[in-house]
């Protein structure tokens, strides 16, 4: 939906002009009512950043000083498939593997958490007061203080040496130091070889650590269009969308927020969640495809530097 009006300088109205201000509109004031006048009616941007490979690598550097090496003072699932921790074990150490935390407990004991789209981990000093909220899913608390994870919609445990497939059938983590991006392209052939792009890129048995918001700025960076099919690019091409990816990730881990854009560049992504404003390069529209339009999950192009594959 599109609203149109004419544009007038209203007086701030607060939390009104805040809510049109985040649908990135204009707006003008009628009376006591607030009307938008230029809104693509497209969701908030959430106050967390959507957890990808990146995150989940400052979410472990994050636990790491309370949990690495600690004994566990007090421990508290809301939900929980597996083995319980209990207080009284040693954590060995904290980790990530793309998408995935893992909290390694003795006696073989893993905890894995996948944060879905707005799960979130944080860490308390010791003696901190825990806040009350219902999204919180685990408490661990150590002498260190207090690691808490919020929304998980995946919190599982396995005894290690019989990995979950999910873990078992990842393919080379791109946050990694050294990627060895041949495998991932043989990769791609295999599994992904007659998926789209947009499909590719997020498959993680051929990559792991692409989520939805690299998916999109990494194909705008190669130039590719996310719906070209994987059969119609060469290696050479792939190659390239992979590399882009793994810098991406890698330089993305030290970020407290996510920026794929060059640090001259005052917006944080070229084309993810920018779907009607300017394209940065060549000022033309941003292009959005719902979730379960092309694919199942939204994405971003630009119809000028990334042009359409051939019918």
């Amino acid at each position: 939906m599109f609203f149109r009006g004419i544009q007038l300088k209203p007086p701030d109205y607060g939390p009104l002009h805040q809510l049109a201000a985040a649908f990135g509109s204009t707006s003008r004031v009628v009376g006591k009512q607030l009307r938008l006048e230029s809104c693509s009616l497209h969701p908030l941007r959430p106050p967390h950043p959507m957890p990808e490979g990146d995150t989940l690598r400052r979410a472990a550097a994050t636990l790491a000083p309370v949990l690495d090496g600690q004994e566990v003072t007090d421990i508290w699932f809301r939900m929980l498939r597996g083995h319980r921790p209990r207080a009284g074990q040693h954590i060995e150490r904290v980790h990530s593997v793309g998408k995935h935390l893992l909290i390694e407990f003795d006696k073989n004991l893993t905890l894995r958490t996948h944060l879905g789209m707005s799960g979130t981990w944080r860490v308390l000093r010791s003696g901190a007061s825990v806040p009350r909220s219902p999204k919180l899913r685990i408490r661990i608390s150590t002498e260190a203080g207090t690691a808490l994870c919020f929304s998980a919609p995946t919190i599982e445990t396995f005894v290690r040496g019989s990995e979950p497939s999910v873990l078992a059938n990842l393919g080379p983590d791109l946050s990694e130091d050294e990627v060895d991006l041949a495998i991932v392209v043989e990769r791609t052939r295999a599994f992904a070889g007659s998926k789209l792009l947009a499909e590719a890129l997020l498959d993680q048995s051929v990559a792991a650590g692409v989520g939805n918001v690299f998916k999109s700025e990494v194909a705008f960076l190669a130039g590719v269009h996310p719906f070209t099919p994987v059969s119609e690019l060469t290696d050479e091409q792939l190659h390239e969308l992979w590399s882009i990816a793994h810098q991406q990730l890698v330089t993305n881990r030290s970020r407290r927020f996510r920026k794929t854009t060059p640090d001259t560049v005052r917006d944080d992504h070229f084309v993810y969640d920018r779907f009607r404003m300017g394209c940065l390069r060549c000022s033309d529209a941003i292009k959005y495809a719902a979730a379960g339009d092309r694919t199942e999950r939204s994405t971003y192009w630009c119809r000028r530097c990334q042009a359409r594959p051939a019918r």
